[in-house]
């Protein structure tokens, strides 16, 4: 099944557990301490201070409401994981100020956000400012084919999959003679 298969068969309703994993503050944390060289686990802080092992591949959870329910699509906690490494896509239409900007910061792939053709786009959130992405620890500058127009209200197309949402500050004015 191919990426735009799978979004779209997915509801374009979000269930509560869904919002609540976009919107709280959740720490999803890879490769350290329980989890350290562990494949598809995760630890995930939750906003209350818990600490809960995520299994990606089956989707258990250590919380109370995976063990005691078990959720039709998982606890909060693994729809998480499953929205911060970019295993599932946040539907287009969800408002992305909406989202906690901390979404996939601690992961080393990317959210993506599914866009209305079909596809998805990969990296949003946080990472993304003026004219520079920066991380917890690193600065990302602009890509080398930026293309943008100044005092444009949209980026370029280099800089938009480089996760850019506005247009390059600093980008040279395009002569459209040519």
């Amino acid at each position: 099944m191919s990426i735009y298969e799978a979004d779209a068969v997915e509801s374009i309703d979000l269930e509560p557990r869904d919002v609540r994993a976009l919107t709280e503050c959740q720490s999803v944390l890879e490769d350290m301490g329980r989890v350290k060289n562990a494949d598809d686990l995760y630890l995930v802080v939750s906003q209350s201070g818990n600490e809960y092992l995520v299994d990606a591949r089956s989707g258990a959870c250590e919380c109370p409401d995976s063990i005691h329910r078990s959720p039709e699509g998982g606890c909060k906690h693994y729809r998480r994981v499953m929205f911060a490494t970019g295993a599932r896509s946040v539907p287009a239409w969800v408002e992305t100020t909406a989202i906690d900007a901390h979404l996939g910061e601690h992961v080393s792939s990317s959210p993506r956000v599914a866009v209305t053709d079909g596809g998805v786009f990969a990296g949003f959130g946080s990472k993304a400012d003026m004219g520079t992405q920066t991380s917890s620890d690193k600065t990302i500058e602009r890509p080398d084919d930026c293309d943008c127009i100044p005092d444009a209200s949209l980026p370029c197309f280099a800089c938009w999959m480089s996760g850019f949402e506005t247009a390059n500050p600093d980008g040279e004015p395009v002569n459209v003679d040519d």
